[in-house]
């Protein structure tokens, strides 16, 4: 187990760095993803010292090309990361395919199921129409998965899996020559919470199987009729519609999408402003079950208030901060996020 979704990401890259990357000889070790991989990768190329090939995702249906992803595979590629589903629109990645690549050429295949991990297995059983995410396909290297999420544990726990015991003891960290005495952790932190494991187990046997297909059941039928009622919604569209999964995204072709967050904001909901298309996300849970007539009624009442103001009305919220972020370079927006961060951790 790993503290979150970020860690389990970066463990699985530095698994691979030290299993492909090392055992080859790779200098320069490379992670070819899609622009709709989580920022995670970013951060673990950031620590690892490892070039990030982003590779644009299909724009109508936001998934990976496994045919574009092919052809930048160098000498020094070490991983293929892919998502089930994407954290932007929902989008399962084309795992099956993206498996052969890297079986062709012998290289990595990490699964990101942190938001799926918990939903997509439940969903097959229940008759869902999924495609292979995980093991069962060959080339399929890691996986990882947020207990916290759709498990229901606390917060601060996700699961790391991989292929092989080789592939996994590369991702622990062991230093034997240590004044200290023999030093060995499995993750990146020295000392970590048992609470949170114990936690985690006990909501697995607690919901127990029947416990997540009653709650897959309900959320994806949330989702659809969610996904069904934006359709219906003149000026709003819905984005990289396959299968059902627990996100359900949008945009606008004539307004500013970010003025419609804003204004559902102002009626109690919180919804992921996205940006490389401008859109929005709602991410549905148990919560969101019994109100999702309300969600629809305010989402129509949100557009309608939009285009009633007109383009010209004063942009506030999501809206203000993203407009001016799209016309920033990104070192002033960087410097602006940071100290965005030490006012939230001022005491």
């Amino acid at each position: 187990t790993s503290s979150g979704g970020t860690e389990s990401i970066v463990l699985a890259i530095k698994a691979h760095r030290e299993y492909y990357g090392r055992k080859r000889g790779i200098a320069y070790p490379e992670v070819i993803c899609g622009t709709t991989a989580h920022a995670a990768v970013d951060k673990a190329c950031e620590l690892l010292g490892i070039r990030k090939v982003s590779v644009e995702v299909d724009p109508v249906t936001f998934a990976l090309d496994p045919r574009q992803i092919e052809k930048r595979i160098t000498s020094n590629t070490i991983l293929i990361y892919a998502s089930a589903p994407t954290f932007m629109q929902g989008v399962i990645d084309p795992i099956e395919e993206l498996s052969d690549v890297a079986l062709k050429y012998d290289v990595g295949l990490h699964v990101d199921a942190c938001l799926g991990g918990f939903v997509l297995p439940f969903a097959q059983k229940l008759g869902y129409d999924i495609p292979k995410f995980d093991f069962e396909c060959p080339g399929v290297t890691s996986m990882s998965a947020d207990a916290h999420k759709f498990a229901y544990a606390c917060k601060g726990i996700s699961i790391v899996l991989y292929r092989n015991e080789e592939l996994r003891h590369a991702q622990y960290f062991s230093y034997a020559k240590w004044s200290g005495g023999l030093y060995a952790t499995p993750t990146i932190a020295g000392s970590r919470p048992g609470a949170l494991v114990a936690c985690a187990w006990a909501a697995l046997v607690s919901m127990g199987e029947s416990g997540y297909k009653r709650n897959v059941t309900a959320i994806l039928k949330a989702s659809q009729a969610i996904s069904d009622g934006i359709s219906e919604i003149p000026g709003i569209r819905v984005l990289g519609t396959q299968v059902p999964t627990m996100i359900v995204c949008f945009d606008s072709i004539n307004m500013d999408i970010y003025r419609v967050g804003s204004k559902m904001s102002k009626r109690g909901w919180e919804l992921n402003s996205l940006q490389n298309p401008p859109c929005l996300h709602i991410c549905v849970t148990m919560n969101t079950v019994p109100h999702v007539q309300d969600f629809v009624n305010d989402l129509k009442d949100s557009v309608a208030q939009v285009k009633l103001e007109g383009p010209a009305a004063k942009k506030s919220g999501s809206a203000a901060i993203y407009g001016m972020a799209g016309a920033l370079p990104a070192g002033p927006v960087d410097e602006l996020m940071k100290s965005f961060i030490d006012e939230m951790l001022k005491v």
